[in-house]
């Protein structure tokens, strides 16, 4: 009801990606070149089949998996960190479109709903932002993600069981060891009664190395999970 509002009181008359003109809103954020060019991305490459990663050599396994197999069950995106995947993902998290959090909850949802090997699922589990990042940004976007897919799933969402215990540096321009090294014993489990025998559904935006999704596997696991799987919204290509 209150985005409802919100596109009626303050409608959006450009699409968030292109800026073409047109009436938009929460449940049509972008305009319709740019969602045909995400559906196209969608199936334009192999994806590795544990981790979801594109691959651009194809294979069943892209090479992160071969080298150190997950602890995860499974992990999907919506689409490749690419084009207007990528740039959803700028305007959400660096222009602060938090109602973008809808349509792309939706559409992770979807994913989550049409992949068997996600399920059975008991609980949602948000990525904690770091201290700096709540800072600048004022919101958690994997937050906003993860409730729109409770209410999609209906499933519940705990926010705050798991967190951050040391604040790590940008990810970006590390490689996959660097990152590990960073993420290494980051996170905790505040109650470990709360996922313990449970099958958690862990919601990230972009999954890149693996190397956030990988740790707070470990850390959920540690705690008692019987299983973790990740839905993003978007993931790397062609390593």
């Amino acid at each position: 009801m209150k985005n409802i509002l919100m596109d009626i009181f303050f409608p959006q008359n450009a699409c968030v990606l292109c800026r073409k003109p047109g009436n938009y809103g929460t449940r049509n954020p972008w305009c319709e070149s740019c969602y045909q060019a995400m559906m196209e991305l969608q199936h334009s490459l192999p994806i590795c089949d544990k981790c979801g990663k594109y691959l651009e050599e194809g294979g069943d396994l892209c090479a992160d998996c071969r080298q150190k197999f997950p602890e995860f069950n499974i992990a999907r995106a919506v689409g490749p960190y690419t084009g207007p995947y990528r740039k959803a993902v700028k305007v959400f998290k660096f222009l602060g479109r938090r109602k973008l959090a809808f349509r792309m909850g939706c559409m992770m949802a979807r994913v989550v709903k049409d992949e068997p090997r996600f399920w059975p699922i008991d609980l949602i589990v948000p990525v904690p932002a770091s201290m700096g990042q709540l800072k600048q940004r004022g919101f958690n976007q994997t937050d906003l993600l993860a409730k729109e897919i409770s209410k999609k799933l209906k499933i519940a969402v705990d926010t705050d069981v798991l967190y951050r215990v040391k604040e790590t540096p940008a990810q970006r321009e590390l490689t996959r060891e660097e990152r590990e090294k960073n993420l290494l014993c980051a996170f905790r489990v505040k109650d470990s009664k709360k996922v313990a025998g449970k099958y958690i559904l862990l919601v990230d935006d972009v999954f890149t190395t693996g190397s956030t999704v990988r740790e707070c596997t470990r850390t959920l696991m540690r705690a008692g999970a019987v299983s973790v799987s990740a839905i993003t919204w978007a993931t790397g290509i062609g390593f």
